[in-house]
């Protein structure tokens, strides 16, 4: 909450300030002082807090670095706010409030980038980059798709789908990326994430099936949850051996799975 409270209070004041350019809302920019005073002691708690947050190592060193300063530079510039509005010059006010929004919107867009990944914004761009399958069907038709390496055309867009926005290069949950298939036979402070042939004992399975509200459950409460399909796919490619030189008819898939990756296949061309 700390962390985010200067947002509310910096984009409510930019709100009344445009309000106020309008002369039937003039009277609206009555509370801008109060506003800005409330945000001064926020967007320092903000500040001290997110250092805090941050040597928990679990982030991008770069990333990290720039929604650190950026993070950090808007308690000055807001205390400068401040002190522009008590002295009454509005023009310069109304300079260093834009300046403010600018910097919250770069600040804002790091910070977001840090919890669920540099690609937040455009997500279905990693998921053509990466040969996924793109959500509900996948960019081959069945006979294609059995021909295709079965680690990148099916495990590696599981991973992003769920996994990647805690566990991948912008932020790495537990000292655990998932974005490639080294960092995924890697593991983490945890030990070993994929156990091959043994599903049933590998972490990254087992933390799947906990009950919803245990402390371990991934991915965590208010993030997407693997379907059962997603699950069935990567359970089957363990306990095929973990293979990632494999294509997928090469596994041999079971009747289920098959079923499952028709489904996923785009329509053949007619």
């Amino acid at each position: 909450m700390l962390v985010h409270l200067p947002i509310g209070f910096l984009v409510l004041l930019a709100a009344l300030e445009a309000l106020g350019l309008f002369p039937k809302f003039k009277h609206v920019t009555a509370a801008s002082r109060i506003i800005v005073a409330l945000a001064i002691p926020a967007t320092v708690f903000s500040a001290a807090f997110g250092w805090l947050l941050a040597w928990n190592g679990d982030y991008d060193t770069q990333l990290l670095f720039l929604h650190r300063w950026t993070g950090t530079s808007l308690a000055p510039v807001v205390i400068l706010l401040w002190w522009l509005h008590w002295r009454n010059w509005p023009g310069a006010y109304r300079a260093c409030l834009a300046v403010t929004v600018i910097l919250l919107a770069v600040a804002g867009h790091f910070g977001a980038s840090l919890t669920h990944g540099s690609d937040y914004l455009f997500p279905w761009k990693s998921l053509t980059q990466n040969r996924t399958l793109g959500g509900a069907t996948s960019q081959f038709t069945y006979a294609e798709l059995m021909t295709q390496p079965v680690y990148s055309a099916i495990v590696q867009p599981v991973l992003t789908k769920y996994c990647v926005a805690c566990h991948g290069p912008n932020k790495s949950k537990g000292d655990l990326k998932l974005d490639t298939a080294e960092n995924l036979f890697k593991g983490g402070k945890d030990g070993e994430s994929v156990l091959p042939g043994d599903a049933a004992n590998s972490d990254l399975i087992k933390r799947i099936l906990l009950p919803a509200d245990a402390d371990d459950h991934m991915p965590p409460p208010g993030k997407r949850q693997p379907d059962y399909n997603d699950l069935a796919l990567l359970q089957w490619w363990i306990d095929a051996g973990a293979q990632t030189d494999k294509t997928v008819a090469e596994l041999q898939p079971p009747e289920n799975i098959v079923r499952i990756l028709q489904s996923k296949g785009k329509p053949a061309p007619k």
